[in-house]
């Protein structure tokens, strides 16, 4: 698995991982905001739509394009409860004086491209 850095803006930062000899790719747009895993033909994609139920909590929902199978769905839900601040845009902007101050030790931005 491996964080992939070409900046900070939006998009610019990826995860990649490599599984049952599958390339995947997850990019994540913000908290609570779009998020895509793609792979060669598959792409799924969990979002907050802009409507919500009164009342209730977040709700997310997903769309998948492509001939996907359980092993993509199961990654996609999976990734959904990981820590992607790192990925988004803010993260990115907040962690910087952590990386100023400390090096950079303490937590992994991955590697430029």
């Amino acid at each position: 698995m491996d964080l992939k850095v070409k900046g900070v803006r939006k998009g610019s930062r990826r995860l990649e991982l490599t599984l049952r000899e599958r390339h995947y790719t997850y990019t994540s747009f913000g908290y609570m905001r779009q998020a895509q895993l793609t792979r060669e033909g598959v792409t799924v994609t969990l979002d907050t739509p802009s409507w919500k139920k009164e009342g209730g909590g977040p709700v997310r929902y997903g769309k998948v394009e492509g001939e996907s199978d359980a092993t993509d769905l199961a990654i996609a839900l999976i990734l959904e409860e990981v820590d992607k601040n790192c990925l988004t845009t803010s993260g990115a902007l907040l962690s910087l004086p952590g990386r100023l101050l400390f090096g950079g030790r303490y937590r992994d931005e991955g590697t430029p491209e």
